[in-house]
């Protein structure tokens, strides 16, 4: 397969879903493009915008608001984002926001604290964060403590 067809199956690739660049780079690797030819592309797809880490992590971040930041920079970094790219995403992140959300709804249900604060900690929320977000919440809604 030419190099000029390995373009137009990345370029495919990008105009039906975002992508990492290390995404990008390992699928062009199992097609079999050598690693030059590889790195040309995403340097290409690069400068045309088709590739854009910082935006991708920006995007994910929103698209992942029951998550915390500690789950959400965990993720992007699995997916090869840098270290600047995933504190770029995670700038926009109010995770205590967040947690005050799902608490609030848990509450409402009559969830109890003990597997709010565990759903929590899955979610990536520091402890602080869970702290903070279950005494608000029992305070706002006269919950009077843990159940």
């Amino acid at each position: 397969m030419s190099l000029d067809e390995h373009r137009e199956w990345l370029w495919a690739l990008l105009t039906r879903r975002s992508c990492t660049g290390r995404e990008a780079r390992e699928r062009l690797r199992k097609r079999g493009l050598e690693e030059g030819d590889a790195e040309a592309l995403i340097l290409e797809a690069t400068e045309m915008h088709l590739l854009d880490d910082a935006a991708y992590g920006r995007l994910f971040a929103e698209g992942h608001d029951s998550w915390g930041r500690d789950r959400i920079a965990w993720e992007l970094g699995r997916r090869g984002l840098s270290g600047e790219d995933i504190e770029t995403a995670l700038g926009e992140v109010d995770e205590e926001a967040r947690a005050r959300e799902l608490v609030s709804a848990w509450w409402e249900r009559g969830m109890e604290e003990r597997k709010i604060v565990a759903r929590l900690q899955r979610r990536g929320f520091g402890g602080r964060t869970i702290r903070a977000a279950c005494r608000e919440d029992r305070d706002d809604e006269g919950q009077g403590g843990a159940q």
